[in-house]
This record gives structure tokens, sequence and C-alpha cells, in this order.
């Protein structure tokens, strides 16, 4: 079906269309609500979330076809820090400890897959794992990630570093756990 007839038909509330696009993308944004959230009911609150105000305000998209997915997922990123916002307001602290620079060995991030990678982000503390999505992941400046998380510019580049650093210890640390388990 004609991606243009499908937009018109959602814009005046056609069952239809609106049902095409929720099918059409719930998977593509669930992947991304589930990168900014605790658990996968929080994901799905967000998917939930992030879907009305994607069919609420689809009159607003004036683009074309390849513009949708971003569109939308700048809706359900957006959809997940303003919950994460209401969930606890905090920002973290980094109290002076000395973060040891960990030299990256690249046969262990070879090993790992993108399920592996997106499970060790779960082990970063939530700032961290909101910057390094995304920066990382979602492709933003630290200007846009410091206007979406209320922090100074220089702020998001010390936070993603950090994520970086911790990422690198983690990696590290499943290679290790992988490889002694190989040894019994």
């Amino acid at each position: 079906m004609n991606f243009k007839k499908i937009i018109t038909a959602a814009e005046n509330r056609e069952p239809w269309a609106q049902r095409k696009i929720v099918d059409s993308y719930s998977s593509y944004l669930f992947l991304i609500a589930k990168r900014y959230s605790d658990s996968i009911e929080d994901a799905q609150d967000i998917l939930q979330d992030a879907l009305v105000l994607i069919i609420n305000n689809i009159q607003q998209f004036k683009s074309g076809e390849n513009m949708f997915k971003p569109w939308m997922k700048r809706i359900c990123i957006n959809t997940a820090l303003g919950k994460k916002r209401k969930k606890s307001y905090t920002h973290e602290t980094y109290p002076g400890e000395m973060m040891s620079d960990v030299v990256q060995e690249p046969k262990a991030v070879q090993k790992l897959k993108v399920n592996d990678i997106l499970a060790l982000l779960q082990y970063l503390p939530e700032l961290q794992k909101q910057v390094f999505n995304l920066y990382i992941i979602d492709g933003f400046k630290h200007t846009e990630i410091a206007g979406m998380l209320d922090i100074g510019e220089s702020t998001s580049r010390t936070i993603l570093t950090r994520a970086r650093k911790k990422m690198q210890s983690l990696i590290l640390e499943q290679n290790k756990i992988r490889i002694d388990e190989s040894l019994r």
C-alpha cells in the first residue's frame, strides 16, 4: 500500500491506517524503548505511550517516507527520557574514584554479539546508559544530548567517556568469564 495514502488515512483517524502503522513499526520502536528502560514492562509502557503520541501527532509529520522512522525514533526516545525524568530526577554523582585506563582487547569485542552488548548496557549507571545509547547507538550530538537530558555538553562528553570505560571493563570481564567456563 502507498505510504502517503496510509499517512493521510491516519491523519483522518482511519483505524485501519493506525493499525497498519502500529503493526509495521512496533517491533522497531520496542527495541529502542528496551534500550532506555530497566524492564520489559517499562519498555512496553514506553512503546505504548510513544505509539499514542505518534498516532495523535501524525498530522505534524510533513516529510517523506524515508524520514518517518527517524521521526518516530525521536518520539520514542523523548518518551523514554521523559518517563525516566518523571520517575526519579537525580543526577549521578561520581566520587573522586580514579578510573583505570582499560586497554581494549580487539578479540574480546569481535566475539560479542549485539545482544551481548545490549545486555551489558543494563549494568551501566542510568545516566551513562542514556548518554551511551543517545551518542553511540542513536547518533545524537553532545549538544542535542545536553538539551535532552538537561546537562552540560562537557558533562555529556565526560559521562560518555566513563560509560565507554565501564563498557570496556564489562566486555573484558565477560570475556574472562567465557574463557574460565571454557576451561572447565
